[in-house]
This record gives C-alpha cells, structure tokens and sequence, in this order.
C-alpha cells in the first residue's frame, strides 16, 4: 500500500489510493448510525453526450472539498451523486445521433461515473439515483399522484410556449429572453390543453419562507422578483381590464396597449380614460407581455421610458404636467404575481408518463398508486411530431386501458412529465435508495427525519427560477400533506460560478472547450483539483489557463519533494516561527472553507511551503500531520501518500505481494487509519476578529458603506440597519421613503427595498 516514490506520480498514486478508499469503504455512509449527520448535496448534472466537462468538475470539487472538510470536523457527511436522465437535454442528442434515448443514457451515465470517480470525490456510489430508473420514476409518478389528490393539479386550456425546434411546450421558467432556455429557439405562442401545478398557491409562503433562507443572495432576490409580487390597483377603461402600480398618475394616461394575445386584441380602437373622462386610443404591441398584470397597460408616457418611446414612435401626446391624484377611488386594490402555475406536460417521449386515465363517462382520473409504476415502452418511433401529441400518442398497446373507477374503455395520458418533476424531490430518495422497504416507500420517514432537509446544496445561478423553485414547492406540499415535517428542501445553498477559457466563454465553435480527462492523464486530478480553487472564489468562477494548470502541477511536485525531504529529518522540536505559521494557516482555512474562499488558503499553503523552503525550516511530525490533513480536501491523493509515509515511520512494516513493477516492495503498515478519518487540527493562536465591510444599496444602488464592522456586529442584521440608517447619505436617500423589505448578505451587503 505505501511506496516511496522519488516525485509524485499522480499515474500510480491517484488510483492507488481511489481503490483503498474503495475497498475500506471509507466514504459509505453509516445512513442508520450516523451521530452527526451532514447532508452535503451537489446538484446532479444532466448525462450528455460529451461527458462531464469542465464546469461540472469545476463545480463537483468545490462541494466535494467542502465535504471533505466537514468530515474532518467530526460530521457523518453523506455526500450522494445521481445523474437527472429523464428529459429534453438527454433525449435531443440522441435524436442527434439516431440512437435509442434509454440506450444512449445507459452509456452516458457510465461515462459520466468514470470521469467522477476519477476525480477523486468522496461520493457514496451505494445510494446512487437515476431518474430514468423505474424504480425511481415509480416515485415521481406517485409525487404527481398526491398533488393531483390535494387539487393541486389541473388540466385546462392556456396559451403556452412552444418550442418550434424540441417540438413541446415550455413553462414560462424556461424561456429566456423569449428563447428555449435549451436550444435558444424562439418560442412560439399556441392555445393548447396542459396539465399544470398549482404554484402560484404557494406564491406568498416561497417569497416569505426566502427572508430566513441562508441561500446566495443572488438567488434569494432572482426568486423574489420572478414571484413578482405587487400590491396595485385593478381599473376598467371600458371593457379593458388594466392592473397598475401607479394609480396615481392615471390623469397622464393618454393610451392603452394590449398584449398580443390579449382577449380584445384589434377588436376595439379606443377606451375613455375613466379618470380624465377623455377617450383615448388603444393599441396592440409585443413590449405588452400576457404574463405582466392583465395583459393590458395604460400609457403614461411621463412616467414610463417604454411608454414615452412608444408615444413617441406614434405621435402620441405626452402630459408633463398634471397632477398626481392620491386619494383616487377608482378601481379595486388587487395584489398580483409575475409567477405562473407549473405547466407539467411534455409531448416528448424521454420521460416518465403522466400517471392520469381518461374515461368518458368519469373524466380524467388517477391512475391507482398500486399500478405504478407506469412503465414507459421501449418504442423505435420515439420522435416527437410537433402536433401537439407526444409519441407514445401513436401506440394504443400503451394508451389503450380501462377506467379504474368504473371500468369502461379508457385512454392513458400520452405526455410525460416535465423533467423538473425529477429533480424536484431526489434529495429526499437518496437516503433511502437501500433502507429496507425502499421499495414500497418513496423516502423512509425515520431515515428522511434524521437527514434532511439537505445541509448544504450547492449548483448554479442559472436553476434559480427552474430547479430551485420546484424543489422548494414540492416540499412544502409534501409537508402539508403530512409526509415530511420541514418545508424548505435545504437549510443552505450556495451558487458557483462559472468557468470560462482564455477569457471567453467555453463552445465548440471557439475550439475552447475543456475535457477534464486529457488534463486529468497529463497532470494529475490533484494539480487539477488544485487549480480549479485557486482561479478565485468558488462564487465567481474563473478563467481556465494551461500555464495555470501546469505552475499548479509545479507546486504539487514541490510539495511532495518538501514534505517527503522533512519526513526523512524530522525536527524534534517545535520552531517558534513555523508553529505561529501552521496556526494562522488553520485559522484562515476554517474561515475560508465556510465561505468558498479555497483560493486564498492555497496562497497561505504556497506561502508555508516557501517559509519551509526558503529558512530550511524542518517540521515536527505533528506539524506535517496538521499541514497535510488542511491540504487533504483539496489534494486528497497526494495528502494520503505523504500521510501514510509519515504514519510508518517508526511502525513495524510487512510487505505486501505482489511487489511494485520495478522490483521494490509495497509496504504497509499492520493498520491502515486514513488521512480522511483525522481530527481538523486545532489552533493555538487567540481568534482573529474578522472585520467586515459592509455595502449599503437602496433599491439595489450604492448608497453607502459600513467599515470595520466586527463579527459579533455583521451577524446582527437589526442592529446593522440601525447602524446604517446613520450614514447621513442614506438618512438622505431614505427621507420620505416606505421601507418594503430588507434584504442582507451577511457581512458583505445590505438592501433596503423601498416604495
């Protein structure tokens, strides 16, 4: 098991140490025995064609060191993987290449295991979950079932997005920029008839529920504005129906648009204004969104950009000056949400089928939870047509059933669910994947009130308004119907960045993208490991540089070179200097490791190798352990090699058959402790009281700054306000304002939302 070699040769070492770690089991978790659970959740990716790429690993290796280091405090971590199988992204490219979807996943998600495991993360493969398993999509189908039963699902006629080129409709999360968030085409509008999820029943408690998430802010506020939330008034200029915010200016309303979609559309010409009395003409434009109010605005150009360029475009008056009509009682006060119900229907095939039956005589029905799971055929005309049905529409052995309620001829659902279904309850199975009765149970109840909700999750900005909504409403009607006790699915979630190449963002067209394997071959999953963290803060990404990756692949040879020239000339006493060092070392970790900031703790470790380096400094053999057991979650190979020589020395060794290939033996020591079971080392140095500085913003504007502030003070967001309700330029932008909200990033912004 211990070799010495004379440079580190990632070649030999890396897989060494991943089939230990295999064989002893070391990162399988004691599910039922853990004392200190720590659910430590990374969002699982999409099987693709291409592999795991560079953003994956990047993103991978930053929640995997965070587990690493959690274990090293003391905590039970259960880090799972899972691969999201089901769903549009899978299934284009395997139309792309004319071959089967299930045949297609099947190779990608071994793929996809091989690259992960090559990179060293300390996933639990026992409980690993593919949402295209029928043993897993048994359970989506009955989560569908319940929503159904609470009347939480519906099925109606609605105009909806269409993706011209994937063939199927869109929910309004997924278009962006009018555009298929997949394929970048643009969406088209069609009345169609959907089945849909009520979330915007939900609408009050996920904006409210977002005030005590300790979530990125970014994603905190992305969520609060796509729930959209506003409190106005709901007016009738005629037979058009308007909802404004600013009832107060409607004597200035010289017009009304509609959306195109709008109910009156090109069938009236002009409406009176029913403040001013004044008719006033109506008009039909695209800046006028269906998902925005009513569909319908007033026009008041002197208050509005976009109505001031449309007046302008029309020759339509402009009124500067009237008055501002504060206690008008025109109209109703209506509160409104930019959020829409959940449109749940695929007309693809890649996914698991709508569990619902339709009779004649007894209308749509569910299909009994004893039925399920729904199996999806095996079919060869898998493509979708574009018509509005999805494949599985042109096989009757599929949809041709009986009615479970009174037996007569019935039809199966022939859509499938949205893959957002999937992923909207998986950290709830994982746990569960191989408790006993896992098959008769979505989630053990025992198992689920002991793990979640999930500690920390992790992934990208880019699922705030797709993923993360879904899985935070999923929940809460999970916990209204009494299945769990919580309502939010993850205590935590912090967002990564995003990696890019020579500064441009990664495509096949640029020539640019990285594949983490060749990197992996040529240098290394440590250098690799190492160098993703030290490109900067988890949160913002980096810029992936070959001269990078290679003064990395450098640091890890001196590394090893240092340490190993230390182990061979062990100081037996502990130097002043190195000792005050090591300590400040561990202090800035454990500071880093909580807020993403892996980067600078390489710098600090660069700075202690060169302190060794430059003074011809020797370390005791405690202080190698504690440098090593900080470098571990980062390089985890390279720190068990130099751990296991130093943890030999001394100890009576025995050697291992067969020999290495040179000839030399492959010793052990009698009992194998890895580097990854050890104690995070403690420091004796007094803590450093961080200061902060604290950004003030009104309405998202620079406004203001806190300096200096303390620890003690940057945790308490009620004195903090009071604080910076002090700064005489805020006092100024704050005077005659209503404070809506406040939203704080401890220690780092703090937002007054005002009207």
């Amino acid at each position: 098991m211990i070799s010495m070699f004379a440079k580190y040769e990632p070649s030999e070492i890396e897989p060494k140490w991943q089939k230990v770690w295999e064989e002893k089991g070391l990162n399988k978790t004691d599910i039922a025995g853990a004392k200190k659970p720590f659910y430590n959740l990374w969002m699982f990716p999409y099987p693709s064609a291409e592999g795991l790429h560079v953003g994956h690993a990047f993103a991978s290796t930053a929640s995997d060191i965070y587990g690493r280091f959690k274990r090293l405090q003391g905590f039970d971590v259960f880090q799972p993987i899972g691969y999201d199988s089901f769903g549009i992204h899978s299934e284009n490219f395997a139309l792309k290449i004319g071959e089967h979807p299930k045949k297609f996943t099947d190779r990608a998600t071994k793929n996809y295991e091989r690259q992960l495991r090559a990179m060293g993360h300390m996933y639990d493969w026992s409980r690993t979950v593919t949402t295209s398993d029928p043993n897993y999509y048994k359970w989506t189908q009955w989560i569908f079932l319940q929503i159904y039963k609470a009347g939480l699902a519906y099925r109606g006629k609605a105009m909806v997005n269409f993706c011209p080129k994937c063939k199927t409709v869109l929910s309004d999360e997924q278009v962006v920029d009018g555009a298929c968030e997949r394929c970048k085409t643009a969406v088209e509008k069609k009345e169609m008839e959907q089945w849909f999820f009520k979330i915007t029943a939900f609408a009050d408690r996920l904006l409210k529920n977002l005030d005590n998430l300790d979530w990125t802010a970014k994603i905190k506020l992305t969520q609060k504005n796509w729930i959209g939330k506003k409190i106005g008034v709901l007016v009738n200029f005629d037979a058009v129906e308007i909802f404004t915010t600013r009832i107060d200016t409607i004597l200035g309303a010289t017009f009304v648009v509609l959306s195109p979609n709008h109910s009156l559309a090109n069938k009236i010409k002009t409406v009176v204004n029913p403040a001013t009395k004044k008719e006033i003409p109506v008009f039909v434009d695209e800046y006028v969104l269906d998902s925005v109010g009513t569909g319908a605005i007033m026009g008041v150009p002197a208050y509005d950009e976009r109505d001031m360029a449309f007046a302008k475009k029309n020759n339509l008056p402009i009124l500067t000056d009237f008055e501002l009509v504060l206690d008008i009682k025109i109209g109703k006060e209506m509160v409104i949400y930019h959020l829409r119900d959940w449109l749940i229907s695929r007309q693809r095939y890649w996914g698991a089928p709508i569990p619902m039956i339709n009779c004649a005589k007894c209308g749509w029905v569910a299909v009994p939870e004893k039925d399920l799971p729904i199996l999806l055929p095996e079919i060869t005309d898998y493509q979708p047509e574009g018509n509005g049905r999805g494949p599985l529409a042109n096989h009757p052995e599929f949809y041709q059933t009986k009615c479970p309620k009174c037996g007569g001829e019935a039809t199966r659902e022939t859509d499938v669910c949205d893959t957002f279904l999937d992923s909207s309850w998986y950290e709830l199975r994982y746990p569960s994947t191989r408790s006993s009765g896992s098959d008769q149970v979505p989630f053990d109840p025992e198992i689920t009130k002991k793990w979640l909700p999930v500690n920390m999750y992790m992934g990208g900005a880019e699922h705030a308004v797709l993923h993360l909504m879904y899985f935070r409403f999923v929940t809460m009607v999970l916990r209204d119907l009494g299945f769990i006790d919580f309502e939010e699915p993850t205590k935590s979630f912090f967002a990564h960045g995003l990696i890019i190449k020579d500064k441009a963002k990664m495509s096949k067209s640029r020539g640019n993208v990285v594949n983490p394997d060749e990197y992996i071959t040529k240098y290394g999953v440590d250098s690799l490991r190492l160098y993703f963290m030290f490109m900067g803060p988890v949160e913002q990404g980096g810029d992936f540089r070959d001269d990078g990756i290679k003064g990395m692949r450098r640091w890890v040879d001196r590394v090893f070179r240092i340490v190993s020239s230390n182990l061979s000339n062990l100081s037996k006493r502990s130097n002043p200097i190195l000792e005050r060092e090591l300590n400040k070392l561990i202090q800035k970790a454990e500071r880093d490791f909580e807020s993403r900031h892996y980067n600078t703790t390489i710098a600090k470790m660069m700075e202690f190798i060169n302190l060794l380096s430059d003074d011809k400094l020797q370390m005791t053999n405690e202080q190698i352990k504690k440098f090593l057991i900080i470098l571990a979650p980062f390089a985890p190979h390279l720190a068990e090699e130099l751990y296991q020589i130093l943890e030999i020395q001394g100890q009576v060794l025995e050697p291992r058959i067969p020999a290495l290939p040179d000839g030399r033996q492959n010793l052990r020591p009698s009992a194998f402790l890895s580097i990854h079971q050890q104690p995070w080392p403690k420091s004796d140095l007094l803590p450093q009281a961080e200061l902060a500085t604290v950004i003030i913003q009104i309405n998202g504007k620079l406004r203001g700054k806190l300096e200096n502030i303390k620890t003690d003070l940057a945790d308490n967001q009620e004195l903090l306000v009071e604080k910076a309700k002090q700064d005489s330029n805020v006092k100024k932008f704050l005077f005659g304002k209503k404070i809506k909200q406040v939203i704080y990033a401890k220690g780092k912004v703090l937002n007054f939302v005002c009207g």
